[in-house]
């Protein structure tokens, strides 16, 4: 995976403004809450959710910081080598496809591989998609928009009954007020009773743009009005092949951002302190992966240490 550069960004949209990223990065600076060191391309998708509107890209800033913060059990803890993260993308697969749809659009799809609603964590599946969500952005860039669809085929009542109200809450939170990308559509497909009182419980957080983007899906043929078989896996009655190695690929894309996702969750928590104490935490990780027993209090008291010398 090569991540998408600045430049390349620039020579596709002949609608950004080199003026508007640092009318940006000004603000940011002058903002205490905010980070510092925050990419041109990060900003480069921020104008592009926004249609290049300066009030509303600052707003969309402040909520994806805020969010980020305050729910760390959706976007924290990012080590693709954690158990639970392993345990959940053995359960799920999720996958940003290689064929855009007729649009241009990116099609992420997911769907459950084990049903058994025992080792269904709802935290950690969000916790999984939105990492998907990153590193999907960092490879393309600044896209038309974005198609979800999801295969409900498995899910039953013990799965809902493991989805906490505050987790669904700040999910449609962060997809309508932070995602630094335009959600077109969200389809579900093979719907039954369960995917009813999911929507359910989800509508009283969406918006009614929202709610107009949501297509439910009794089978594929319906499915396939909206997003052409050339984007779709074959699990989805598409051309594609089968949603199992792409799955396996985001695995690897997941492993080499690893680094970038430890930038990420630091430079939320520390803000403009950042880069030392990022050096120092890696150091730490090394440390504990080769001859060291450092347990996570230990790497913690040493961060806060960090944190207070460099304030």
């Amino acid at each position: 995976m090569s991540p998408i550069t600045a430049e390349e960004e620039f020579s596709k949209n002949n609608k950004l403004k080199r003026e508007n990223i640092e009318h940006l990065r000004e603000w940011m600076s002058k903002q205490p809450h905010l980070p510092s060191g925050v990419t041109d391309e990060q900003l480069i998708l921020f104008l592009n959710c926004c249609q290049h509107s300066l009030e509303a890209c600052k707003q969309t800033i402040e909520a994806y910081y805020t969010i980020r913060t305050h729910a760390p059990e959706l976007f924290g803890s990012r080590d693709p080598k954690r158990k639970e993260i392993q345990q959940t993308l053995s359960i799920i697969e999720i996958a940003a496809l290689p064929k855009r749809d007729q649009h241009g659009n990116i099609v992420m799809a997911g769907r459950l591989v084990d049903v058994d609603a025992s080792k269904f964590n709802y935290d950690d599946c969000l916790r999984s998609w939105f990492m998907l969500q990153d590193v999907t952005l960092l490879e393309h860039g600044a896209v038309p928009g974005f198609v979800f669809v999801f295969d409900m085929k498995g899910t039953s009542l013990g799965h809902v009954t493991r989805m906490s109200l505050s987790s669904i809450k700040k999910y449609y939170m962060y997809i309508q007020d932070a995602f630094p990308g335009i959600v077109v559509a969200n389809h579900m497909v093979n719907a039954n009773s369960v995917t009813e009182t999911f929507m359910n419980l989800s509508k009283p957080f969406m918006k009614k743009e929202l709610v107009s983007k949501i297509f439910v899906h009794s089978s594929f043929e319906t499915l396939h009005k909206h997003i052409t078989r050339d984007a779709l896996p074959k699990e989805f009655g598409g051309n594609l092949d089968s949603l199992t190695p792409y799955h396996s690929k985001l695995y690897c894309n997941i492993s080499r951002c690893e680094d970038i996702f430890f930038q990420h969750v630091f430079r939320i928590l520390l803000g403009k302190s950042l880069n030392l104490v990022f050096i120092s935490f890696r150091i730490l990780i090394s440390l504990s992966q080769s001859c060291y027993s450092l347990n996570t209090g230990l790497i913690n008291w040493l961060l806060y240490i960090n944190f207070l010398t460099i304030s």
